[in-house]
């Protein structure tokens, strides 16, 4: 039981887990579109050879286009984290707290 308490108390619990597997995925989704799509231009301009060297264009081309979004991702997610920890809860003043509900009022009709 309080493995379990430490796990949620160090933050390591899965509730990121999600925003990780998608940089994850994002490069390698990244490379193999552009090699398809390197390859199908290479294709047909320059038939097998043209599409072979497509190919490698497009790998080296999503390589690149993919680093750089992972990096973009990443910087929005740190922004994101950064303004949820500078967000403050409303916390009311005693007064308030104190303060009797409307609806426990007794209430007095005007004449």
């Amino acid at each position: 039981m309080s493995s379990t308490t430490d796990a949620s108390a160090s933050g390591a619990d899965l509730s990121g887990a999600g925003r990780w597997c998608a940089i994850a995925t994002e490069l390698p989704c990244m490379v193999l579109s552009l090699m398809l799509v390197g390859q199908v231009v290479g294709s047909s301009i320059g038939g097998v050879q043209g599409g072979t060297t497509g190919a490698l264009l497009g790998v080296f081309a999503g390589l690149i286009f993919g680093t750089y979004s992972v990096y973009l991702t990443i910087q929005h997610f740190e922004a994101i984290e950064q303004a949820e920890s500078v967000r403050r809860t409303y916390m009311p003043s005693i007064e308030e707290i104190m303060e009797e509900p409307e609806f426990l009022r007794d209430y007095e009709p005007d004449e």
